[in-house]
């Protein structure tokens, strides 16, 4: 029985190819990691070799949850996947994908912290989890079905109190911009690892609740930070929109046709920061001649981006639409809607790919968005969208199956890697919060995103690009209408982050790269610790306030919640020494995958294309000579070789990592 509370110590290994089990002790991997993407990460190296690929059976698919899962804690709840992703390029590093919803504390309730899946079965197989046992059933009959008819049947069968998450078509076939999805609102988005559990013959996982009990070392002192974390939340303190108590859940959206109540993303979630609205009986246009019911929100309402930029009216429905057959099939929305269709506009405009599918392309010429075009837009007429992404989840056609290989294999294929960079050139991963496209942030914002792009294994939303440029951008007045202005940038910075130039250079060009390193490592422990305690990402880290005089926000929120549930004494610092731990880790096996310098500066080539920030005081385009001088800065400040970007065995062992810098030793990957 573990000691510590918030854990409830086992973490679950399933060996798909010869059907047994194994039970690991928690303990062995926290706090030290803090749990999810930590121990996910951990679980990762001890079972892999420099050999091993994304489709290999040895290659682990780890779901795992942290210690705030499943207790009061503001804003958490969240599950992680953990493994060699299938979309990552050049090659397939390791990443992680987060999904909401109930599952995680779900799967605490049965007695686990994480769930390991090895192997591959012979045939289609899903999993029911339960405190009595562990079963691998059959699965041929779900095969082929959508991620919504197959969760259908699986809680028609295990009950309807089953937390259940499935692939799609997508998934099955290996689309490496395939999801797992659970409900209609919740997905494990980024990272192919939809396409990870389909080369396990895996088709679904069913927790069935259980009643371990999920212990908190300190109740009082977690409902009182959750309280005071509420109460700045609903100040709107952390990404932007401050939380309404008020808000009612009938509302009028759609002229009150459709919208039927708003909902939160994951079990104890106060105010979802992005909306989560329920819309029933839409009518269908493209996809069936029925109406569909379900959740939208976030990138999931911007299908218009691929198609006509028409936001209202019955283009409202057909958005709604897309959305569900990207649900249904199983499809990245983000890629789908904010990333190919991009690549195919700039294809298209240099006169590579003029037909697809057996259709000539007439696409939008005026975008998409970096300067100085104008529009987002890519243009597909909507029904050959809804025909692209179907034969590309069932990788029908040459085509089909091409596009499912995602835009830089595509672009690698026809010999267009040049025009794949401008779309996908950050590892293999479409624009987000980079300044390009869509989220028309200024300088001082995307060279701190630019640098958390830099040694990401995926879009670092979640461990540093939301945390720091979309939520500044929407806090500071001259930038996104928010509530602060951009000299209390200059206060605010010198107490969260220990400089006051973090996000300046806006108003003096030359302070631009000044210390930018320092916010962006910040943030990478700041988003380590969301994903592996773990909380929300659009409340942490509260970096913000109107209610200080500094403007800082009550940034140290998560070493007290982690305190009050664990029943740890750690300070910020020690919190952040586990998250630099974390860091070192991903680090670590990306070396191991190959990983060099040269991967991170990757991000340059796309940096070097216009921002579209308007009338704006500072470069709209990266300075390649400066932005390499702040990565040097990068690595001396984690203690890594600048010449390989690799950790020195020094750092390794002095975050406890003594087995890691062994590892690399052995492979000859210490500098």
């Amino acid at each position: 029985m573990i000691e510590m509370d918030g854990y409830v110590g086992k973490i679950l290994k399933i060996d798909l190819g010869n059907g047994t089990t194994e039970e690991l002790n928690t303990e062995d991997y926290v706090p030290e990691l803090i749990g999810g993407f930590g121990v996910g990460l951990k679980l990762v190296w001890d079972n892999i070799n420099e050999e091993t690929t994304e489709y290999d059976p040895e290659n682990p698919l780890v779901f795992c949850t942290g210690p705030a899962a499943g207790t009061p804690a503001p804003s958490s709840g969240r599950g992680e996947f953990v493994g060699l992703s299938p979309k990552g390029y050049p090659e397939p590093w390791v990443a992680h994908s987060g999904i909401g919803g109930d599952l995680a504390w779900k799967m605490k309730s049965i007695g686990y912290d994480a769930v390991m899946v090895t192997g591959k079965a012979d045939e289609p197989v899903y999993l029911v989890l339960s405190e009595d046992e562990v079963e691998i059933k059959d699965a041929s009959n779900m095969w082929g079905l959508t991620t919504l008819k197959a969760q259908d049947m699986l809680l028609d069968k295990h009950g309807d109190d089953a937390g259940v998450m499935t692939i799609g078509p997508a998934g099955e076939n290996l689309v490496r911009w395939s999801v797992i999805e659970s409900h209609t609102e919740n997905a494990a988005g980024h990272g192919g690892m939809g396409a990870l559990m389909g080369s396990k013959n895996l088709k679904a996982y069913v927790f069935k609740p259980g009643t371990t009990e999920i212990g908190v070392a300190k109740p009082d002192k977690l409902i009182e930070e959750a309280k005071k974390i509420t109460e700045e939340m609903e100040n709107g303190t952390c990404i932007g929109w401050p939380l309404d108590p008020q808000k009612p859940l009938i509302n009028e959206g759609w002229n009150g046709r459709y919208t039927k109540r708003t909902q939160g993303g994951c079990t104890s979630c106060c105010d979802c920061a992005s909306p989560q609205t329920y819309f029933e009986d839409v009518p269908q246009h493209y996809t069936g001649s029925d109406s569909i019911s379900g959740v939208m929100h976030c990138v999931g309402s911007c299908s218009p981006f691929m198609t006509n930029n028409k936001w209202s009216g019955k283009w409202q429905e057909v958005s709604f639409e897309i959305n569900k057959l990207t649900d249904m099939i199983g499809i990245d929305q983000w890629e789908a809607f904010a990333g190919i269709a991009w690549f195919i506009q700039n294809a298209y405009k240099e006169g590579e790919i003029t037909e697809l599918m057996g259709h000539e392309l007439d696409l939008n010429e005026d975008g998409p968005a970096v300067g100085p075009d104008t529009e987002s837009n890519a243009g597909m007429d909507p029904g050959f969208a809804v025909e692209f992404l179907k034969k590309v989840a069932y990788r029908e056609g040459e085509d089909g199956d091409l596009f499912a290989e995602g835009a830089r294999r595509v672009a690698e294929e026809l010999g267009i890697q040049e025009i794949a960079k401008k779309t996908h050139g950050k590892h293999g991963y479409p624009p987000h919060w980079d300044g390009r496209y869509l989220h028309f942030i200024c300088a001082p914002l995307w060279v701190v995103n630019g640098l958390i792009w830099a040694f990401a294994a995926r879009d670092p939303c979640s461990v540093g690009t939301h945390g720091f440029g979309q939520s500044l951008h929407r806090a500071v007045k001259q930038w996104g209408g928010g509530p602060i202005d951009y000299e209390d940038l200059f206060s605010m910075g010198k107490e969260v982050y220990g400089t006051k130039y973090a996000a300046t250079g806006w108003k003096k060009p030359e302070n631009l790269y000044r210390d930018k390193e320092i916010p962006a490592i910040w943030h990478e422990h700041t988003g380590m610790m969301k994903c592996s305690i773990p909380v929300c990402d659009w409340v942490y880290p509260m970096t913000w306030s109107t209610e200080t005089e500094s403007k800082a926000g009550d940034y140290e929120a998560e070493v007290r919640l982690f305190n009050a549930i664990v029943g740890t004494d750690w300070s910020y610092e020690k919190l952040q020494t586990a998250a630099e731990r974390v860091v070192n880790l991903r680090r670590s096996i990306h070396v191991l995958q190959g990983r060099t310098r040269e991967n991170d500066e990757c991000v340059i080539d796309y940096f070097q294309q216009p921002d579209m920030w308007p009338d704006d005081n500072c470069p709209d385009t990266i300075n390649p000579s400066k932005f390499r001088t702040a990565m040097d800065r990068y690595y001396e400040k984690r203690g890594w070789d600048k010449e390989t970007g690799w950790p020195t065995k020094t750092k390794l062992e002095e975050l406890g990592l003594n087995d890691v810098a062994d590892g690399l030793e052995a492979a000859n990957k210490l500098p």
